[in-house]
């Protein structure tokens, strides 16, 4: 019997914890989208710099080093948005 009232106390706490950060799952999903999607910036700004650029050795090393600026960048934010999901729901 002892069992049986832990467990649905358990339950009962885990489903209010899943409702109170059902909320933060936008957030979450979209840092960790981010992060996945990060190296894409690398391959994106060597594309548009080659496109524009009249001397391709200096257009691939720029785009390759703009590319990683903003590829740390997404990542970084992505990973506080990850961290401070949880967060919201506590300030609602």
């Amino acid at each position: 019997m002892k069992r049986m009232v832990s467990l649905f106390i358990a339950l009962a706490v885990m489903s209010q914890a899943a409702v109170s950060l059902a909320g933060t799952a936008g957030k979450f999903q979209g840092g960790f989208k981010d992060v996945m999607m990060a190296p894409l910036q690398i391959s994106n700004n060597v594309k548009t710099e080659t496109t524009h650029a009249k001397f391709l050795p200096f257009a691939l090393v720029g785009g390759l080093l703009k590319g990683s600026f903003y590829m740390a960048k997404q990542v970084v934010t992505g990973t506080l948005n990850m961290v401070t999901s949880p967060l919201d729901s506590i300030h609602k």
